[in-house]
């Protein structure tokens, strides 16, 4: 992906001293809004706290990622702040979150906002990262090290095999390998997308394509294709307890192993579409 598109440094905020959640999300909008051109009659705050009541987006290790899909947006836009001394986000894992971005999208690039979610989420499962952002003081240098890690995890997640799985109801248990397979289908469907709407470099986007697919197991594969040919998109987002193909409510249970196992391979058991957690 092109990351420098998604994230500006007018919208990075290098310290924050909020006194609550609230203050850390009406202060991202304001800059987001301060800095973009947003449609008249669209209220970014309460999209993103609509969502937000229905379940927290402080994901663990000192994450959140507060979003809100934009109905007359244009682009993707986004908001960083650095919170050095922490905020109570009543995070998944109860702990402080120390950085948090904030993506808006319009429903017409649901797919590259589940792809870029899916490359922040990745690369913020290991601590270390999120460290190495805290440690940066001005929003260029916060800019600049976001954009390092989310290209070394593009560079990281060409593999030349993928995670062995062995099937469960409607859930693939992985093996040990770089990148698992709910991850290359994200990006596979990403690179479809662009394949149909981008006149340009088609060629270039049917190497990718050609490149995912040959790392993705023929069963998962031929599953991807009958979705994406009969009941498009065939991968899509959990947000609350509902999947976002069917729109149907999700188990509790089911809900709860998709958001611990982001890893695995999970189908919906309403439409059977490939759901990942956000």
């Amino acid at each position: 992906m092109d990351f420098d598109k998604y994230f500006n440094i007018e919208t990075i905020i290098p310290l924050l001293e909020p006194k609550s959640k609230q203050d850390v999300l009406s202060t991202l909008v304001e800059v987001i809004k301060k800095e973009n051109k947003i449609p008249e009659g669209e209220d970014i705050l309460s999209a993103i706290i609509e969502r937000e009541s229905i379940d927290s987006t402080g994901v663990g290790n000192g994450l959140a990622l507060p979003h809100a899909r934009i109905r007359d947006l244009k682009k993707i836009i986004t908001a960083v702040a650095r919170i050095p001394g922490g905020v109570d986000f009543v995070a998944q894992d109860r702990n402080p979150v120390f950085l948090t971005i904030m993506i808006c999208y319009p429903p017409t690039l649901s797919h590259v906002y589940l792809s870029l979610l899916a490359s922040i989420s990745k690369v913020f499962q290991k601590k270390e990262n999120l460290q190495a952002m805290i440690k940066q003081t001005t929003a260029k240098a916060i800019y600049e090290k976001l954009l390092e890690l989310l290209n070394k995890l593009d560079e990281h997640t060409k593999p030349t095999s993928v995670k062995k799985k062995i099937s469960i109801g409607d859930r693939e248990h992985a093996s040990s390998s770089t990148i698992s397979e709910i991850h290359l289908l994200i990006r596979l469907q990403l690179h479809d997308e662009e394949l149909k709407g981008n006149p340009k470099g088609k060629k270039q986007i049917q190497q990718k394509i050609d490149n995912l697919r040959s790392l993705i197991s023929t069963k998962t594969l031929g599953h991807y294709d009958q979705l994406k040919e009969k009941r498009p998109p065939a991968v899509v987002p959990i947000e609350g307890d509902r999947c976002h193909g069917c729109y149907m409510a999700l188990h509790t249970d089911f809900v709860q192993n998709v958001r611990q196992e982001q890893d695995n391979l999970y189908m919906c058991p309403n439409c059977k579409r490939y759901v990942y957690w956000i």
